[in-house]
């Protein structure tokens, strides 16, 4: 885990200006308490390659998950699995159209590799795939943005956070409240059918970014579940150059990058 660590430090000191500033990457850490048994920390990279409207992401994190259980006695015992998580892979096109807030549409393709070990509750084990479609627009120093994703194959494109075949629905507002700092409120909300597996997912969340130097930044989110089918809580802290902008259909704005970091499975090796 330490060596990817170090890895995934290296990608955000990949410049700015490589590849005609078309090249940028970030790391995050993260933690969620999914119940009163089960939590994950997430240790996660994310690369982007764009170029024109179009961009291309690879987003490998390295995961642990710890479940607790109660004995027949009456105690308590935990069991834990750490290792590399599946690998979620993004491909992205939007268009800005001319305007008051240039209102900007977005569609995007998500493809999880099946990476991680699924038996010990890091990864899904299968390929899956999901569509993304959103909308933006920036007035003035708001920046607000709605999409919509579903898994289309496999088990779920979405995460442990969210119904694998439901909907989501997610609603996310910035303002730069001053020079370099930006406030953002989010709101995730899952519908159509519950899986037999998971309830339908209700989050809100609230986060602020701080420009460093550049494009360079620093990212705090929190989310909070309303739903008993939604997470307890979760934290992320991200660095890197890969967490400016409002695109709808991009995995960098708050909620979808917490959503595929912990793209994981249901138990721990034993």
């Amino acid at each position: 885990m330490r060596t990817l660590a170090c890895g995934l430090a290296l990608l955000v000191l990949v410049p700015a200006s490589a590849a005609a500033q078309a090249l940028d990457a970030g790391v995050s850490v993260g933690v969620v308490k999914l119940s009163d048994r089960r939590s994950e920390q997430a240790l996660s990279g994310i690369l982007e390659y764009q170029t024109g409207s179009f961009s291309l992401y690879a987003m490998p994190a390295v995961l642990h998950v710890k479940t607790t259980s109660t004995t027949s006695k009456g105690g308590t015992t935990s069991t834990s699995s750490s290792g590399v998580g599946d690998l979620p892979l993004v491909a992205a096109a939007a268009h800005a159209f001319p305007g008051p807030g240039a209102p900007t549409l977005g569609a995007a393709l998500l493809v999880v590799l099946p990476t991680g070990n699924a038996s010990c509750g890091l990864g899904n084990g299968q390929t899956a795939a999901g569509v993304d479609l959103g909308a933006a627009v920036s007035p003035g120093r708001a920046h607000l943005s709605a999409d919509a994703s579903r898994s289309v194959s496999g088990i779920s494109s979405q995460s442990t956070l969210n119904a694998p075949k439901a909907t989501t629905l997610r609603f996310e507002a910035g303002y730069d409240a001053a020079p370099r700092w930006t406030w953002t409120a989010s709101v995730g909300i899952d519908v159509g059918t519950a899986d037999s597996t998971q309830a339908l997912s209700r989050v809100i969340g609230l986060g602020v970014s701080h420009t460093l130097a550049g494009a360079l930044m620093l990212t705090v989110d929190g989310v909070r579940g309303l739903t008993s089918g939604s997470p307890q809580w979760v934290l992320s802290v991200g660095f890197g150059t890969a967490y400016g902008g409002a695109s709808p259909v991009t995995p960098t704005t708050p909620l979808r990058r917490i959503r595929t970091t912990f793209s994981t499975g249901g138990t721990t090796c034993r």
